[in-house]
């Protein structure tokens, strides 16, 4: 499949990919005068592809395969995506496919709807800013507008959460998400820390360590002898000192070595309580500060 999608051009995906994507397809098209909903469609296509939405692995593939196939039908007009159903494009009521150059428009749209509304959660999914601008446009125009002007200028997403850049931590204590989604979150926000901070060292051997008893830590700094862990907020404490702890127990696996360093990795500078803590057991601080980092080794 290689459709032209803002705003990058033609996307290939690999021959796996491939296959699932064609699969979501013909199963979209199957149904599509049914008038299906989401959920249909990704039952029937986990029974096409052999698995099992209850799997949290499993139900992502189908959902990620779905995305890719829905935005392909939708950006070519084979069907339309209501707010809870799919079905053949009809003309008149048809919401206009917005070309390329005027995606900005749509973006600004989106913005329009503000981040956050009153009484509305601290982010929203593409979905939910798709309803809120009431049909005016294809949900596949506001989710590559959505990509191609606001993520990582305006907005933060990670995952489906699409908030404003400062209010990570808002997010992270939305009472609304799930342990399960409060989870993902803070795993991605994990990741997105862990990579900035390497691009921000330059240093390609800084990378993570798998323990021969299947733990990992985020990332070992070999030449400085390092071992660093990395926490989505560095609002909460206790989540920090959890990090601490996972540091200090990497250490003392006999992998490594006693004589390791140990530090944390923030999005930013903890409270003085927390330096204390660190300070106290000799554990280092590496936070992030705008578009750098401030480290402080033991």
């Amino acid at each position: 499949m290689a459709v032209p999608y803002p705003p990058d051009g033609p996307i290939n995906y690999s021959q796996e990919m491939d296959h699932r994507v064609a699969v979501a397809s013909r199963v979209v098209q199957a149904a599509i005068d049914e008038l299906p909903n989401w959920e249909l469609i990704s039952k029937r296509i986990a029974d096409a592809l052999g698995l099992n939405l209850g799997n949290g692995h499993d139900r992502a593939v189908v959902q990620d395969a779905f995305l890719k196939a829905e935005l392909d039908l939708e950006w070519t007009n084979v069907v339309v995506y209501e707010s809870d159903h799919f079905r053949r494009p009809s003309g008149a009521n048809d919401p206009a496919p917005v070309p390329p150059a005027r995606l900005h428009e749509v973006a600004e749209a989106v913005w329009s709807l503000g981040w956050p509304s009153p009484g509305h959660k601290p982010s929203r999914s593409i979905h939910e800013c798709f309803l809120a601008l009431g049909g005016r446009y294809r949900h596949c125009d506001v989710y590559w507008a959505m990509h191609k002007y606001l993520k990582g200028n305006r907005l933060r997403v990670v995952r489906r959460n699409w908030m404003l850049l400062k209010d990570v931590e808002t997010v992270l204590s939305d009472p609304t998400l799930t342990s399960e989604e409060r989870e993902e979150l803070e795993r991605d926000l994990e990741k997105d820390l862990v990579e900035a901070y390497v691009i921000w060292l330059d240093r390609p051997d800084v990378r993570k360590h798998l323990f021969s008893n299947g733990r990992e830590a985020d990332l070992y700094d070999q030449e400085r002898q390092l071992i660093i862990e990395a926490k989505a907020n560095h609002h909460d404490d206790v989540m920090v000192a959890h990090g601490m702890g996972q540091a200090m127990y990497y250490r003392s696996l006999s992998q490594l070595g006693p004589d390791d360093r140990i530090a944390v990795l923030l999005p930013g500078r903890p409270s003085e309580a927390i330096i204390r803590l660190l300070y106290i057991y000799d554990v280092g601080l590496i936070y992030r500060d705008g578009d750098t980092f401030t480290e402080q080794l033991a």
